[in-house]
């Protein structure tokens, strides 16, 4: 066996000259600078390759060479010099074509650093250039960019009203959403720039403030031609449709993507099928009640709400009669919403065609109620606790009895009727009762009849005793003036506000002990006994 030479495992010699002292900064930074240049060099090649212009990255064609050249140059200049996203600046390369960004190009870095120089981050002049790619290059950094982000800043008030409406980071995060998000803003258009656009939307009843408040919501909002926004102001303020002028600036406001043109587009037909398909007289009560109809398909969205209902026998009249009353009743969806509501009805409580047409003609919110949550729980109750044997027939006479809550109403209600000495025989002859307030009618009026000797232990008494205002109430029933009533509730108001408020005092103490909760079952107690005991005749 060959051993190896004595020298194989020696130490390399180590140099008698001075030791190595490391580049200076500048080649430091000229030898980092060359290797982010082969990375950014290597991510070309990949992103090349997905564009298009592999065939000549690298080959001897000139012609694509000199492509690939220019577009690792838009790369470094923008994605590597500026910090702007190679992902988003790769993406605005792909979809233009090699001519134009030959010509675009110098713009697009002319008015990045313009951007960046405000106080934009890269992130936003990214997604600014990915928005605005075919005529970024055409802007003028002072004339055009400048301008407008100074006017929104300065003159419309997006940065005093930032600091005064929202948080300092909410602020620092907002100031530069409308350009980010929209950046036609700051383009000047034919018939006018933002200027324009913000004068328009005053003249149609918008103040200032709405218009800060409605386009950081919707950006493209500062977007819209004036043209359009006359033309839109002016078919809804029509005959055709009904709003008044003044009404159109809170509109906007809650609603700025009525504005947008394809919305438009879109409005005529579903104010057509509303006021010609389905007879409705105020058209502008169903667009302001539910303005996202102008969305909905005619045929796909609302023709087919309208067929459910025509097939229940009701008339296409007063199906616009029960639209115009409920606006949301062309928004609720057919199979998880309608069908299982009517079907209960139906098959559970033993409702007719004709009987579900009366209800829904004067209650047609039911079917906007949840099966599960709202109705089976208050047909339990009515039939469990309440004991009542005809329970169409109580529905059918009081059809919003379905969306009452049943533990925080119904159940103190029927709590309150049983005091007086009433049950289930009664009140099917009163369902009525269910429908006051318990606080501002039903307890007021009691205890006030219980003071005057009024007897309120009879259901027609009771019945007519609840009806009407209070100076009815007082004059007519009870017998006095009606400003006796009035100081009696308001002496009524302050002794329950105070009792309200004792008991939420009594709460804050009993968090952390036996004693303290003992205290606080104790008010719950006394206010309970006021509700139902101390309200009622003895």
């Amino acid at each position: 066996m060959t051993l190896p030479a004595a020298d194989a495992f020696a130490c390399p010699p180590r140099s008698r000259g001075p030791p190595q002292r490391p580049p200076p900064p500048h080649q430091q930074q000229q030898q980092q600078q060359q290797q982010r240049s082969v990375a950014v060099g290597s991510v070309m090649a990949g992103w090349m390759s997905a564009a298009g212009y592999d065939q000549g990255f690298g080959s001897d064609n000139e012609d694509e060479d000199d492509e690939a050249r220019l577009v690792a140059r838009v790369v470094e200049e923008l994605a590597h010099q500026r910090g702007l996203g190679v992902g988003g600046v790769m993406q605005v390369v792909r979809k233009t074509k090699p001519g134009d960004l030959a010509l675009r190009w110098k713009g697009w870095r002319r008015n990045c650093d313009c951007l960046l120089s405000l106080g934009f981050s890269a992130q936003n002049v990214t997604s600014i250039l990915q928005g605005s790619s075919a005529f970024l290059h055409e802007l003028d950094p002072e004339a055009d960019i400048r301008r407008v982000v100074f006017y929104l800043w300065e003159d419309l008030g997006f940065e005093k009203w930032g600091k005064i409406g929202l948080g300092l980071s909410s602020w620092q995060r907002h100031k530069f959403k409308v350009v980010t998000q929209a950046p036609e803003v700051l383009r000047r258009k034919p018939e006018g720039g933002v200027e324009d656009t913000v004068a328009t939307l005053e003249q149609v009843g918008m103040p200032t403030k709405y218009v800060l408040d409605a386009s950081f919501r919707f950006p493209s909002l500062l977007n819209v031609p004036p043209s359009l926004i006359f033309f839109v102001s002016a078919y809804l303020s029509s005959t055709e449709v009904g709003f008044k002028p003044r009404d159109l600036g809170t509109l906007y406001r809650r609603n700025p993507w009525l504005l947008h043109p394809r919305t438009v587009e879109q409005l005529r037909p579903v104010v057509a099928f509303l006021k010609e398909g389905l007879g409705v007289q105020r058209v502008h009560v169903v667009l302001r009640g539910y303005p996202q109809v102008v969305l909905r398909s005619v045929g796909e969205d609302l023709q087919p709400r309208v067929v459910l209902l025509q097939s229940l026998g009701i008339p296409l009249l007063q199906i616009g009669c029960m639209v115009e009353a409920f606006p949301l009743l062309l928004s609720l969806p057919l199979e998880e919403q309608m069908l299982p509501v009517l079907y209960f009805f139906q098959a559970e409580l033993g409702f007719g065609r004709h009987e579900l047409w009366m209800m829904l003609r004067s209650f047609p919110a039911v079917l906007d109620l949840s099966l599960e949550e709202d109705i089976r729980p208050v047909v339990q109750f009515l039939r469990d606790d309440v004991g009542l044997r005809d329970l169409k027939a109580f529905v059918k006479r009081l059809p919003p009895v379905m969306g009452y809550p049943v533990d925080w109403e119904l159940r103190k209600k029927w709590g309150l009727f049983q005091e007086l000495g009433l049950g289930s025989y009664d009140l099917a002859e009163f369902p009525g009762w269910f429908s006051y307030s318990l606080h501002d009618r039903l307890i007021p009026r009691l205890e006030f009849c219980r003071q005057m000797g009024v007897p309120t232990e009879d259901v027609v008494l009771l019945r007519v005793g609840m009806a009407g205002g209070d100076a009815a109430f007082s004059k007519e029933f009870v017998g006095v003036e009606p400003e006796v009533y009035e100081i009696f509730l308001g002496e009524y108001k302050m002794r329950t506000k105070q009792e309200r408020a004792a008991r939420t005092r009594a709460k804050r103490r009993g968090g952390g002990g036996n004693g303290k909760r003992e205290g606080v079952e104790e008010v719950e107690k006394k206010e309970e006994d006021f509700l139902f005991s101390e309200a009622v005749c003895d």
